[in-house]
């Protein structure tokens, strides 16, 4: 296996463990939330919040464990990573331009998003050269 191949299956691998952990605790713990300003001051709240930020994210993590796990799905695996993470920034930057100045944590979200984003597109693209340098 080559270096690039080897850089795009550990970034999916940490990425896999990223959705999984912060899926497990927004499913149990779904007020830490409130670091960003979102309250949640009723069930429907709560059950809310659990669904979209953590059995979705959980869900995501699976979906790119079961692409890390195969070497033919590790292209689809970054790319979905990295349309994740770009819609995650792109959220918040609409959010700057329509909204106005939030708290800093949301600067720094928006850095580790955009940032994972050009990893997994920068993964693939290594990724499709080492493959392509393997069929020559």
């Amino acid at each position: 296996m080559h270096k690039p191949s080897i850089v795009a299956k550990v970034y999916l691998w940490i990425c896999v463990l990223t959705f999984l952990g912060l899926g497990v605790v927004f499913l149990s713990n779904p007020t830490l939330l409130s670091k960003v300003d979102i309250e949640l001051n009723t069930p429907t709240a709560l059950a809310d919040v659990r669904a979209d930020y953590g059995g979705c994210i959980f869900g995501l993590g699976c979906f790119l464990g079961w692409c890390a796990i195969r070497e033919s799905r590790i292209r689809t695996g970054l790319l979905c990573t990295g349309l994740v993470f770009t819609g995650y920034a792109l959220g918040r930057l609409v959010s700057l331009m329509i909204d106005g100045q939030p708290k800093n944590v949301i600067f720094y979200l928006l850095a580790i998003e955009a940032a994972g984003a050009l990893l997994a597109f920068g993964a693939m693209m290594l990724r499709v050269k080492d493959l392509d340098l393997k069929s020559d």
